[in-house]
């Protein structure tokens, strides 16, 4: 095998960079005895590739975050067809599940779903990035004869928190969707946050962060960026502020009554409900009474009326139309 490669990283760190061929199996062969016959731990090859082969080898599984992204089959999809075409042009990274599960993360088995305790951790490592990727993997391994391809890892260059590390891959560099933001901070904090909860079983369904957040706290307060900081361990108070979910949940109810939800995962219906709620001067209880029994008798067919409105080039918006149908709906309904 040809010598190992040595280079510069962070603080005049050398770290070794084999410079071996994935798919030779005798390089493969070769690194998985030389993990087995050696005392280093998993920790000392920072660095290096580490191929699944040489992992299984030494008695390693795979795991990952319990709660980290859903699996979207389209991607997977197309992981598959990217892997057959190229094979695996960079290496997913991998921590230690003792790791993951000192920092309070939970893991399970990538395949079998299975909780990864206190006392099978040393056996795991865990899938930081790259779920889709090694999902896909799985899949042509059983699905296509043909399919040779090998799955290689590192572990990462810096030691921090794999909150942090989930955080900087997920979020800076490889953005997440709407959803998956409220889920990393569910999986990531320690305690029971109920507005988190409930943005999050919004998102799921399809609902922006920014209508989540007007239909369950009557503002804008909860961002991507309130929920990138919760994943890192910064809590904003706003986060924690859970007094309108039960009015917001029972106005969205109502709303549902008259219009699909397709149009009130949007903003324009909470948005419009807030500025009205902004100038009522009878109370937020006697607020949401009236509103809710407003929403609930528009009916499905003026609800499709609003919901088809257009705007025009040059003229009103769709927002401006939308406004001006309910406001004048709520005249006639304070009438």
């Amino acid at each position: 095998m040809n010598a190992p490669t040595t280079y510069e990283f962070g603080a005049n760190k050398n770290y070794k960079i084999m410079s071996e061929i994935i798919n030779d199996s005798t390089n493969v062969a070769n690194n998985a005895t030389s993990m087995n016959n050696s005392n280093d731990v998993l920790l000392n090859y920072i660095g290096r590739i580490i191929t699944l082969a040489m992992l299984q080898k030494k008695g390693y599984k795979i795991g990952r975050l319990a709660g980290n992204r859903t699996f979207d089959e389209k991607i997977v999809k197309a992981k598959k067809k990217s892997l057959k075409e190229t094979g695996l042009l960079v290496p997913a990274i991998i921590v230690e599940a003792e790791k993951a599960i000192a920092e309070g993360l939970k893991v399970v088995d990538f395949e079998t779903e299975e909780p990864v305790t206190d006392e099978n951790a040393k056996y795991y490592v865990v899938l930081v990035d790259a779920n889709h990727r090694y999902k896909a993997h799985l899949q042509l391994l059983k699905e296509e004869e043909r399919y040779d391809g090998e799955f290689s890892f590192m572990l990462p260059l810096q030691d921090i928190s794999v909150a942090k590390m989930l955080s900087e891959i997920n979020i800076a560099t490889n953005p997440w969707k709407t959803a998956d933001y409220g889920k990393g901070a569910a999986m990531m904090l320690k305690e029971e946050l109920p507005l988190l909860t409930a943005i999050n079983s919004l998102t799921e369904k399809g609902y922006s962060i920014e209508s989540a957040s007007m239909w369950l706290t009557f503002e804008k307060k909860i961002t991507k960026a309130v929920l990138a900081n919760a994943i890192s361990g910064t809590i904003a108070d706003s986060l924690r502020d859970d007094k309108d979910i039960d009015r917001g949940l029972k106005l969205l109810q109502a709303a549902k009554k008259s219009f699909s939800e397709d149009f009130l995962k949007k903003r324009l219906i909470p948005d419009w409900i807030i500025t009205k709620q902004k100038k009522f001067e009878d109370g937020k209880s006697a607020f949401i009474k009236k509103m809710c029994n407003f929403l609930a008798g528009i009916g499905r067919e003026t609800a499709d009326v609003i919901e088809k409105s257009k705007g025009s080039r040059g003229g009103d918006t769709k927002e401006t139309i939308v406004n001006r149908m309910l406001n004048n709906l709520w005249e006639e309904y304070g009438s």
